[in-house]
């Protein structure tokens, strides 16, 4: 009995508690009212060229961008609506019982409209998440960065003393040479995969003949794969495809200013220049 007059009071207090969520995360809990963020442009709109690679990575970037305001939005409205869908389903079962509804006390027919007016914002919560993935919302399960291939490292992200590497500012401090990725040598064809869920902004060669692939990921980060091999195993993705964790992209190669066969891995977080290892794990 205790249970059954206490329903309303408990839905009550789940729906005070998504709200505080929505606050903590910077999300609106009635994840419905505020716009829906930009959609992910379809597969034949992206670019099939760049005059540079600065180009590329401002386009990467405004695709991240948009990438991540989805994820964000369609994670806050599934918490939400996971929350209200337990919630239900208890109050379903402890408002049940024989008897009609004209005898009932009025703590049940409160609890009874309430879980109404839940059912109807479960519906709602379902439908907006259709249309975020529609839009672009990354449908792959998140899970941790990992090696992008194996291989052994070469060249580590950050200052060098080889002079073809060009001169870079990093956090306001100047470098005359400064290796922006790190490179991972490794087997002919090995398999360079996705390190975490993404979706895939240019596959390509670019002017300097280095075949590569850039891919957008939640978090606003950009990671570019270049030198792969780009004739007998070229890589198995397009613009716009989506890509899981471990998804093969591409394989390693020799194309490009290479040195030998390897690898190089770059990220960028909003635009600015990290150490992609420092991903790896997270």
């Amino acid at each position: 009995m205790y249970r059954l007059c206490n329903a309303l009071p408990r839905a009550l207090w789940v729906l005070t508690g998504v709200l505080a969520l929505g606050v903590l995360t910077g999300a609106n809990a009635n994840a419905d009212e505020a716009p829906t963020p930009r959609a992910i442009p379809v597969a034949r709109s992206y670019p099939r060229a760049f005059s540079s690679y600065d180009a590329l990575l401002a386009y990467a970037t405004t695709i991240a961008a948009d990438q991540n305001a989805l994820d964000l939005r369609v994670g806050a409205v599934r918490v939400e609506r996971n929350m209200l869908s337990a919630t239900l389903s208890t109050d379903v079962a402890t408002t049940s019982r024989r008897g009609g509804r004209l005898f009932e006390p009025d703590t049940r027919r409160d609890a009874r409209a309430a879980s109404a007016v839940t059912s109807a914002r479960v519906s709602d919560l379902v439908a907006l998440d259709t249309t975020l993935v529609q839009a672009g919302a990354l449908t792959s399960p998140q899970a941790v960065w990992r090696m992008p291939t194996i291989g052994r490292t070469t060249q580590p992200f950050g200052p060098t003393r080889l002079r073809l590497e060009p001169a870079r500012a990093i956090a306001g401090i100047s470098y005359a040479h400064f290796h922006d990725g790190v490179d991972l040598a490794g087997e002919w064809a090995a398999d360079v995969v996705a390190p975490a869920r993404g979706r895939v902004v240019f596959v390509g060669l670019m002017m300097d003949g280095a075949e590569i692939v850039v891919l957008a990921h939640d978090g606003g980060v950009v990671t570019l794969y270049a030198h792969l091999n780009g004739s007998n195993s070229a890589p198995p993705v397009a613009a716009g495809d989506e890509v899981a964790a471990g998804q093969k992209i591409g394989t390693v190669g020799n194309t490009g200013n290479s040195t030998g066969m390897h690898l190089h891995w770059s990220a960028w977080r909003n635009s600015e220049l990290i150490d992609p290892m420092s991903l790896v794990g997270h």
